[in-house]
């Protein structure tokens, strides 16, 4: 008789989109913050859903070059549908964003630093949403090369790439990374990739689990990353 692990007959099961949400919602609810770093992306606004359902209020920061910048206009249309988020938006004048690139070493670290710099003045705690791409597929590359090659590649590149520049940059204030967290992790490692990525689509089930809580145009507007908020892009 096997006593451990106790769930030993879960491991190969089919993990189910309710599993899924309901792990992340799991997480969610043990971090002790209801600030968000909010894009209006796919996976910072499935947060924001998430949290909205766990507190009473939510605060949401975004950064963008201008009000006219896609992360700014996107995070302006979700946060209309909700009542219990106080939504607060920094678009950095340009001192502040060349006296940054001084200290560039990866791209778009400047403007991670300058984010949190900001964040600073109103929390000492936020959640982010890093991490979800690498493991559920979510980058370009992964559509036009869905392999595990892919896969595997850019799983290796995130912590030294993404993981410790944000631990540098983000200073005193304490980021948690709920789509990190390793019971997320052991159900991310049993979706096969085909069930994440295929040649029509990216992240195929965080769409699923967006499907009836975000608006379309969030679940599908284009991926931006860090790197391009001090650029003006075209929604």
């Amino acid at each position: 008789m096997i006593v451990y692990p106790e769930k030993w007959n879960c491991i190969g099961k089919k993990i189910t989109i309710r599993e899924t949400e309901k792990a992340l919602l799991g997480v969610l609810s043990r971090i002790p913050s209801n600030n968000l770093a909010f894009s209006g992306g796919l996976d910072s606004s499935l947060l924001l859903h998430c949290l909205s359902m766990i507190h009473n209020k939510v605060r949401a920061f975004t950064i963008g070059l201008s009000e006219n910048h896609p992360d700014v206009l996107f995070s302006k249309l979700l946060i209309k549908n909700y009542q219990n988020i106080e939504h607060i938006i920094y678009i950095p004048t340009r001192m502040e964003i060349n006296k940054e690139k001084k200290d560039i070493k990866f791209e778009g670290d400047d403007a991670v630093k300058l984010f949190y710099k900001f964040v600073s003045r109103y929390t000492n705690n936020i959640i982010a949403g890093d991490g979800l791409d690498e493991f559920m597929c979510g980058y370009y590359i992964h559509q036009s090369n869905p392999n595990e090659q892919t896969y595997y590649k850019y799983i290796s590149k995130l912590q030294k790439e993404q993981l410790r520049p944000l631990n540098k940059k983000s200073g005193k204030v304490k980021v948690y990374l709920p789509y990190l967290d390793e019971k997320l992790i052991y159900l991310y490692s049993q979706i096969p990739i085909s069930d994440k990525v295929d040649k029509n689509g990216r992240k195929k089930i965080i769409q699923m689990i967006a499907k009836s809580k975000l608006p379309e145009e969030i679940i599908k507007r284009r991926k931006y990353g860090f790197c391009d908020i001090f650029q003006e892009k075209k929604i």
